[in-house]
């Protein structure tokens, strides 16, 4: 794995603009397989870092997205994947600060030792899109599925569907996150709401749904607010990295 800084000086260039930095894409969860453009980022201002550090479960979704919009250049925010969402934030926060370490205590689970160890961007747990996704997929009932990977557009518009007061029922906010990945059923395009109730009214078993989230695990990928550092027994220790005002605003 790579420091921040390494990346920095090996694989990114000055932007358009003299303070944009050339994401190395492949750095991404995604390895950049869904963005055909060059990605440019910036450092995080005084208030931006401010407004990060404030965030609560109401507003997360809502900060975390003006700053990747505000942050990001060579994308619109609605085509961001979705599961690279969280490690442009822990990216964001590392170019800040130039990866300045932070202390996070972790296990060991294989011998059990716990210690404090310096958190850097290149401990971040993330799991990379290594295989292209199977778009195509026959569930058990014999319709057939065309799949894609959500955006930060999509995670917008599920937001906004469990919040209109015109859909009555009770939305399934896991249900409708795994339909979000469905383009067609049996070659006629749907909606993430279309996609959610083939499965919510039936049409869709039980089985099928199981079907549809095995075969979405197999092409995974994203970050976990976790490190893994090696331990002195050869074996990783895992740390907890919350993302709380002392991230965002560390002690200098």
């Amino acid at each position: 794995m790579k420091s921040i800084r390494e990346t920095e000086e090996k694989v990114q260039k000055p932007g358009p603009k003299s303070n944009k930095i050339l994401i190395n894409k492949d750095l991404l969860p995604s390895k950049g397989k869904y963005y055909k453009t060059d990605l440019y980022s910036r450092k995080l201002s005084a208030i931006e870092m401010k407004e990060l550090s404030k965030v609560t479960r109401e507003s997360v979704d809502r900060v975390f997205n003006s700053t990747i919009a505000s942050a990001i250049d060579g994308i619109e925010l609605a085509d961001v994947q979705r599961n690279d969402k969280l490690w442009l934030i822990y990216y964001l926060r590392s170019i800040t600060y130039n990866d300045i370490p932070m202390k996070v205590q972790g296990e060991c689970k294989s011998c059990g030792k716990k210690d404090w160890y310096d958190y850097r961007l290149m401990n971040l747990d993330v799991v990379y899109a290594e295989k292209e996704l199977e778009k195509e997929l026959v569930l058990p009932n014999g319709d057939t599925l065309e799949l894609r990977f959500p955006t930060i557009g999509d995670e917008i518009e599920i937001a906004r569907t469990k919040n209109n007061p015109a859909y009555i029922e009770n939305i399934d906010a896991d249900v409708m996150t795994v339909a979000s990945h469905i383009s067609s059923i049996n070659g006629e395009a749907v909606s993430i709401y279309e996609a959610y109730t083939y499965f919510a009214r039936g049409k869709g078993s039980a089985l099928d749904y199981a079907k549809l989230v095995s075969h979405l695990k197999k092409f995974a990928f994203g970050a976990r607010p976790y490190a893994k550092f090696l331990c002195s027994c050869g074996e990783y220790a895992e740390a907890e990295v919350p993302l709380t005002s002392d991230f965002f605003l560390p002690e200098i």
